[in-house]
């Protein structure tokens, strides 16, 4: 743990110094490197590797509503209200260790004034972004109205400061500052053509405000192109294509971890299981405000001529993508998948691929999307192997996990085996098992109408008695059945059903 220690056991004989040797010429090679590449290269192009940031950032934007306000066009002549001061303080990064030196930093505010020369840009700050700073927020926000209620577009650059979401802690709310949901509320109050953009490390509520703003950016943390980026996106130069990596709740209270969340004496338990995100809205059909995959273009795509085929190494998945509307773009197809009567538990869908597809306006493009085995297995802990279920599997195209455009459904063979039973399997898993189940029926029909017996020959208490183990089975009043006989039952029913 310390250079005493190492040196100490050179010393003694107990490390060879050769040894550590090796490790000291890895430490100095990787400070050699770093120093090495501490100078860019002769070929370094600063400004190309800047338009790349702006280009990935544009792609990342997430249009969340667009009632008719956006793409701001034909701006001559026209006033633009600016307010909020991440637009001209822009969050860019996260904090802790994941912040860097950017070579330059794009602010949108700038970005605006230089894509809109031929219109007037106001800008007023609404609001501080420092906790610790003083103004006089009547002020502030009175200077926001004003400039407002004079525009004839007003854009609201709202987010979360930096000591709101950090590493080392977690959030204890989803909301946006009191302050800029009360900005935003007085400037509604005086314009009927507002924008809202967004600069966030997670998801925020949207809720309080979302039905009364004509438009939603959402913007998270673009890196230092990103003034640039949201400019593009605003005023059409890129036709937004960023899709929601995560739903986005009505409340916290909706949360598929709320109950979970933060548990006590420092552990959680997680007991969403598998139903973790849009699984969990879905699987309740819970309402929400934004759908898992959601984000809008400012053109239209039809998916149709859907087609589906099965294999023994996955599924294969194809399907026409139309643009029809009149600007190019990029559509993400995506493909959810469902087992109905699943022999485990599952969601009533999970995202199992997608493509990121560009179509010029007016053109179709085909598809074509892989699911491979390994994608569609489960982990059956009986086998203790991943386990790909034998069965029918339905395939649906959308665009969300909430706008699904087109289902086919495909059969799997599956992979080959039965399934171990143990003494603890429930009586409804043995009654299932081809082998385990006419075994079981066999042992019990000797006590006839008594004990166990009578029970499964009921169909109305077989149900009562599908979820007790089968060791059970043997303490039960008139069972014909010991324990010893259980564990003789088990070999038979496994000596035919070994996992292939």
């Amino acid at each position: 743990m310390t250079d005493a220690q190492l040196v100490a056991a050179v010393r003694d004989g107990s490390l060879a110094e050769t040894v550590l040797d090796t490790a000291a010429d890895r430490v100095i090679d990787l400070v050699q490197k770093a120093v090495d590449g501490a100078d860019p290269a002769a070929d370094y192009d600063r400004e190309g590797h800047h338009a790349l940031a702006r280009e990935v950032a544009g792609r990342s934007i997430v249009l969340l509503k667009n009632d008719g306000v956006l793409p701001l066009a034909g701006t001559a002549g026209r006033t633009i209200a600016v307010v909020g001061e991440f637009a001209r303080t822009p969050r860019y990064q996260g904090a802790g260790s994941s912040q860097i030196v950017p070579t330059r930093l794009d602010n949108a505010l700038d970005e605006i004034r230089s894509l809109a020369a031929d219109a007037t840009v106001t800008f007023s700050a609404g609001y501080v972004i420092d906790a610790n700073g003083s103004a006089d927020a009547t002020a502030l926000t009175a200077e926001a109205v004003a400039a407002a209620k004079a525009a004839d577009d007003v854009l609201v650059f709202l987010g979360l400061p930096g000591e709101d979401e950090s590493e080392g802690f977690d959030r204890e709310h989803l909301e946006l500052p009191a302050a800029q949901t009360a900005l935003l509320d007085a400037v509604l109050a005086v314009s009927a053509r507002v924008t809202v953009v967004l600069s966030n490390g997670g998801v925020v509520r949207l809720s309080g405000w979302a039905d009364r703003v004509q438009g939603i950016v959402e913007g998270w943390l673009l890196g230092q192109a990103g003034g640039g980026a949201v400019a593009d996106v605003l005023f059409g130069v890129v036709n937004p294509s960023g899709r929601l990596a995560e739903t986005i709740p009505l409340r916290l209270e909706d949360t598929p971890a709320f109950l979970n969340f933060p548990g006590e004496a420092g552990h959680v338990r997680y007991g969403e299981g598998l139903f973790v995100g849009y699984r969990d809205y879905d699987a309740r059909d819970a309402a929400i405000g934004f759908p898992f995959g959601h984000g809008l273009s400012y053109t239209e795509f039809v998916l149709s001529e859907l087609s589906v085929a099965g294999s023994d190494t996955g599924i294969d998945v194809e399907l026409t993508v139309t643009n029809t509307g009149d600007r190019d773009g990029r559509e993400v197809v995506q493909v959810y998948v469902a087992v109905p009567g699943s022999a485990v538990a599952r969601p009533v869908r999970e995202l199992k691929g997608f493509a990121n597809v560009a179509v010029a306006a007016g053109r179709s493009q085909r598809v074509s999307i892989r699911i491979p085995n390994e994608d569609l297995a489960y982990f059956d802990t009986a086998r203790s192997r991943w386990i790909v279920e034998g069965g029918e599997y339905e395939v649906t195209v959308g665009a969300s996990s909430r706008d699904l455009r087109g289902t086919a459904t495909v059969s799997l063979a599956g992979d080959a085996g039965i399934p171990q039973l143990s003494v603890e399997s429930t009586i409804g898993e043995w009654l299932k098992h081809p082998v385990g189940g006419p075994i079981l029926m066999g042992a019990l029909a000797q006590a006839g109408n008594e004990g166990m017996g009578a029970m499964l020959s009921d169909p109305s208490l077989v149900r009562m008695a599908e979820s007790m183990p089968l060791v059970r089975v043997a303490a039960f009043p008139g069972s014909p059945v010991t324990r010893d006989q259980l564990d003789q039952l088990v070999a038979a029913a496994n000596g035919a059903g070994v996992p292939a």
